[in-house]
């Protein structure tokens, strides 16, 4: 059977304009618009609009949030096995996140992925968590203009170093691990988080998910929702943090260091991902990143 080379999966609700960008940066890298597996969470007609010429499924809403990650969580995993019967690899993204090849390699993804194999069920990129330092870019981000360039900043993140690229699918884990597989961090492959990469953007889009959770928690509901409710927090301090230290420009090095460290305390849990110390920087990009997307 002849594959596709790879495709995108990603669930949205109400994020418009991030959505927008999503798909215009992704389309790029997959042969066909088809290629790019939207779901959104709820009917929008804006959202479908933006989503023309993608896959595009609506599923239904449940204002109680009744298994909210649970059902979130299946549904990407299962589609990686279904999926894979058409695509040589299935690329699972929040509509936040962005995935781009580091530029010095001179391959696009599918063309790196099909010449680069690896074990497990999925692959893991390197998570960098863009946040806007304010000291050096007080202009809030243009989204008709690339974001790389007006946001330089941010933090290597074992959170969004998550097996995201799967070549199967897997047996068991979670968004940000997997169970009893080998897993690998592949430092010539970037996620490019932008959840605090404007201080306005992000604080509406924070507030509007966080009232969306407090719904959630007045009917007893058991989303388990269990990284928004300090949101807030952690975008003051990314944010003091970009300011005051010194940004010292993102290494092959240190991206080494960081890889070997995640693997190394992935290893050591048994499988189990480490929260508490899965962040480093801030840094600098360097410049060869600036207008990828």
């Amino acid at each position: 059977m002849s594959f596709e080379p790879i495709c995108f999966v990603t669930m949205v609700r109400g994020d418009h304009a991030m959505l927008e960008k999503w798909i215009a940066h992704h389309s790029k890298l997959v042969a066909n618009r088809s290629a790019l597996h939207v779901f959104l969470h709820g009917h929008d007609p804006a959202l479908q609009k933006i989503a023309e010429g993608c896959s595009l499924v609506t599923l239904p809403f449940d204002p109680s949030g009744s298994s909210f990650e649970e059902s979130r969580r299946q549904l990407f995993f299962g589609l990686a096995g279904a999926l894979r019967g058409y695509y040589g690899h299935v690329i699972t993204l929040d509509c936040d996140e962005f995935m781009t090849m580091d530029p010095g390699v001179g391959q696009t993804l599918a063309e790196y992925l099909s010449t680069h194999p690896f074990e497990g069920a999925a692959l893991s990129p390197v998570g960098f968590d863009v946040v806007q330092r304010s000291s050096a870019e007080q202009d809030p981000v243009d989204f008709a203009r690339p974001i790389l360039g007006q946001r330089c900043f941010g933090f290597l993140d074992g959170t969004y170093s998550k097996p995201c690229i799967f070549r199967r699918q897997p047996r068991g884990g979670s968004q940000h691990s997997l169970a009893r597989e080998k897993w690998e961090i592949d430092p010539k492959i970037f996620l490019f988080h932008f959840r605090f990469f404007d201080v306005e953007y992000s604080r509406q889009v924070n507030a509007a998910r966080m009232a969306l959770v407090a719904d959630f928690d007045k009917q007893g509901s058991d989303h388990a929702i269990g990284t928004w409710g300090d949101r807030e927090e952690r975008f003051a301090r990314a944010l003091q943090s970009a300011d005051v230290a010194d940004c010292p420009d993102l290494s092959p090095e240190l991206i080494e260091a960081f890889r070997a460290s995640q693997l190394e305390n992935y290893q050591n849990r048994g499988g189990r991902f480490m929260w508490r110390d899965c962040r480093r920087g801030p840094y600098r990009l360097p410049a060869q990143f600036e207008g990828v997307l």
